[in-house]
């Protein structure tokens, strides 16, 4: 699985960004280059994510293929929560899957670098650690999200923007830790947020005057963040809340700015017409063609 997925960065870094792959410190064994290069990847737009399937997580009313949607989705409404607040020039998003095989590998495009850059040095890491306890602490997810406030430069937002932002955040980690999918390690923490007894270190208030945030004037930080994905108009859209089960598209070269193809369902994109192939998820005990 090292060998594959190291493929597959490498190929998208050739696709997306070429000038990454100078830059990259082919050293050590997977475990130490690998998360290097993805990291380096999302400086330049792309969240590449993986994700099993347990068999012990399974129900047999539960569709796989609908499951892996709604934890792309999950990453593309968050995305799009923290993009509308303090990128809102930035906010298309896109995702593909890297291959047919599994565990899933998605390459996940952002307009706004620094939101896809804090999703794979925080939010990626975070789900991947905490997704085997057995409770959600929502104290944590609440601090998460405010180092992640913190990393995007966001200290000087409208008190209630920001505890909308914080709150809203913080449902959509819950719901990815709570998904039947479980996450696998691609990226890791960009700097230490754990204590040794596994807490959480708090964010400390910095002093001095905050630094201006992007697009700060945008009167989209005085209108509430919460949206109903299925209310947005087609240009603001990103992805629609429609489930789609079918497998999807080979990954394609995503210029800077190209709108997503119109026949999007979900964040994911179909791969195969129906019918001429199976999601790239393990079959369900009793599953036929």
């Amino acid at each position: 699985m090292d060998e594959r997925l190291e493929r597959i960065l490498t190929q998208l870094a050739a696709q997306h960004a070429p000038q990454v792959l100078p830059m990259w410190d082919r050293r050590g064994d997977y475990a130490q280059r690998l998360p290097r290069l993805a990291r380096l990847l999302a400086n330049y737009n792309l969240l590449v994510i993986m994700a099993d399937f347990p068999q012990s997580l399974r129900a047999a009313d539960q569709d796989p293929g609908a499951l892996i949607q709604a934890w792309a989705d999950a990453y593309g409404q968050l995305y799009t929560l923290l993009a509308r607040a303090l990128f809102p020039s930035f906010t298309r998003v896109s995702a593909r899957y890297a291959d047919s095989r599994w565990p899933v590998i998605v390459s996940i495009y952002g307009e706004a670098a620094p939101v896809i850059g804090v999703l794979a040095g925080y939010v990626a890491p975070f789900v991947v650690y905490r997704q085997p306890e057995s409770t959600v602490s929502e104290v944590e997810l609440i601090g998460l999200m405010e180092v992640i406030l913190e990393e995007l430069e966001a200290s000087n937002l409208p008190r209630d923007a920001s505890k909308r932002l914080v709150a809203e955040g913080a449902s959509i980690l819950k719901r990815l830790l709570l998904m039947p999918v479980r996450q696998l390690p691609v990226t890791e923490f960009d700097r230490t947020i754990f204590t040794d007894s596994q807490r959480l270190i708090p964010v400390k208030d910095a002093p001095g005057t905050p630094p201006l945030l992007p697009e700060e004037d945008s009167d989209l930080l005085n209108q509430p963040t919460a949206f109903d994905i299925q209310a947005l108009t087609p240009d603001r859209a990103a992805y629609t809340s429609r489930a789609d089960t079918e497998t999807l598209n080979r990954t394609q070269t995503i210029p800077p700015g190209a709108p997503p193809p119109e026949a999007a369902r979900g964040l994911l994109f179909p791969r195969f017409r129906r019918g001429k192939r199976r999601p790239p998820v393990p079959r369900l005990p009793g599953d036929q063609d």
